[in-house]
């Protein structure tokens, strides 16, 4: 009898500042959750500067989905972020979540919040996002 392999981790975070102390914070609070799931890690995506201020194109995000959907037919997949706001401060987190959906996974935080569910059919398309 086979078992499926563990789900996939793909870290998401983003961080504008020099001062790195609380982004491997974060970073290491996202390793060791996934650890304590046994999630497998995939990578880690990081939009920093002015890339992370923008709700336009981050391409780290953008990158993190096309790697996920080359995974997201064989394997669990998921996002993992510390917290929601890792995605965005803005009314924007529910475009991410979708996005992350589209790739064939969803979004999980640290706290164990996820949207598992929340965005994969037309019954969930008002959804606001963070649902956990």
């Amino acid at each position: 009898m086979s078992t499926a392999p563990p789900p996939l981790a793909f870290i998401y975070d983003r961080h504008a500042t020099e001062h790195r102390a609380p982004l491997d914070l974060r970073l290491d609070g996202c390793r060791n959750w996934a650890a304590l799931h046994g999630w497998a890690i995939a990578g880690i995506w990081l939009d920093l500067g002015d890339a992370a201020l923008t709700d336009g194109h981050r391409r780290q995000f953008d990158g993190l989905c096309g790697a996920m959907a080359l995974y997201a037919g064989n394997r669990e997949v998921l996002c993992l972020v510390h917290t929601w706001d890792r995605l965005t401060r803005t009314d924007a987190c529910p475009e991410y979540q979708r996005k992350v959906a589209a790739a064939g996974g969803y979004t999980a935080t640290c706290l164990g919040e996820d949207d598992q569910g929340a965005f994969s059919s037309a019954a969930h398309a008002g959804s606001t996002g963070h649902v956990s």
